[in-house]
């Protein structure tokens, strides 16, 4: 990476850390701190630990998702290695400004089990995929089907939804077909390369074989991703109901969907404040105060912590067991 290229992610990292702050300091200015600290003291404990238990389930499911796309590839890597390495991943990503470097250890943690790089990227790309249009079609349809909130409120954003997942199609569709045309035709041979790095390149190969394949790994894949979906829509249900919040599993769906989604976008430091905004309005729609969405926000962190402190643990614990393999040696 050159000095420019540093200098803008440096750029892009402060402009997020200060998209956050604002973000954080409307929510607190809308919800004042001590209430949301009375709405947490009068939670209901056993509640809070089914809640986050049923998040960390979630991750499971998530495992499972990207397992079917690296036996999908022919990837060497096994259901534990698959699960420890996502867990990890998290770690990662809570202490980094956003998900690149759970990337990056995802994808050096794979080419250690003996995969290649362009393998490890194309699993979680397309693994990624899936569980992108799984969140979006359950939102969607539980947006609809929740008899507790109007079409009129709803109308706008799902028209930027539908609009956004039409161009990222064309998008894709179109990145394809001209690469698969610039192949052909000998230019990248020739030196003028479609893309910057040749492990892109790589990429796009593989991921024509994923969809030469037809839809039988999309939809095996499918299932996991849609069971992570109800169960953080489920999730995210008890939290509510911990804290005397009576909201329904379709809602639950969809506010968990609409977080996915706004935390998904480069905009903001591990999701916060952008979050809590999701949440106020999603819990605005339905009638509650402010508090009690950034109380449900507060809860839904901790699930983060959670599983950056297994994450923790595994990475301490494979860290021990190399040492001591090297050791034997």
């Amino acid at each position: 990476m050159n000095s420019t290229d540093s200098h803008r992610g440096w750029a892009w990292t402060v402009v997020r850390v200060v998209a956050s702050a604002v973000a954080l300091a409307w929510v607190l200015h809308v919800t004042p701190l001590e209430t949301v600290v009375q709405a947490l003291q009068a939670s209901n404990l056993p509640l809070v630990v089914l809640g986050v238990l049923m998040n960390v389930g979630t991750r499971v499911a998530a495992a499972e998702r990207t397992l079917v796309m690296n036996q999908g590839l022919g990837l060497t890597v096994s259901r534990w290695q698959t699960l420890e390495t996502l867990f990890i991943s998290n770690f990662y990503a809570l202490l980094s400004p956003g998900p690149w470097l759970s990337g990056v250890v995802s994808v050096y943690r794979y080419k250690s089990f003996g995969t290649s790089v362009t393998g490890g990227v194309s699993s979680l790309l397309a693994s990624r995929g899936v569980e992108f249009v799984a969140v979006v079609v359950w939102g969607f349809v539980c947006a609809l089907l929740d008899p507790h909130v109007s079409m009129a409120s709803i109308r706008y954003p799902l028209r930027l939804g539908a609009l956004c997942l039409l161009l990222a199609a064309c998008g894709l569709a179109v990145w394809l077909t001209v690469h698969k045309t610039f192949k052909a035709s000998g230019f990248e041979r020739n030196g003028v390369a479609l893309l910057r790095h040749r492990v892109f390149a790589k990429v796009a190969d593989v991921w024509t074989q994923i969809l030469a394949q037809g839809m039988p790994v999309a939809l095996k894949a499918s299932v996991p991703a849609s069971i992570q979906v109800l169960l953080s829509g489920a999730a995210l249900m008890v939290l509510a109901r911990s804290l005397q919040i009576d909201i329904s599993w379709i809602s639950g769906i969809w506010m968990s969907a609409a977080v996915y989604a706004v935390v998904l976008l480069p905009i903001s430091i591990a999701g916060l404040g952008v979050r809590e905004i999701t949440l106020v309005k999603s819990f605005a729609l339905l009638g509650f105060a402010p508090r009690a969405a950034v109380a449900v926000s507060v809860l839904l962190f901790l699930d983060q912590l959670v599983s950056a402190l297994i994450g923790g643990l595994l990475q301490i614990g494979s860290v021990i067991v190399r040492t001591r393999r090297v050791s034997r040696s």
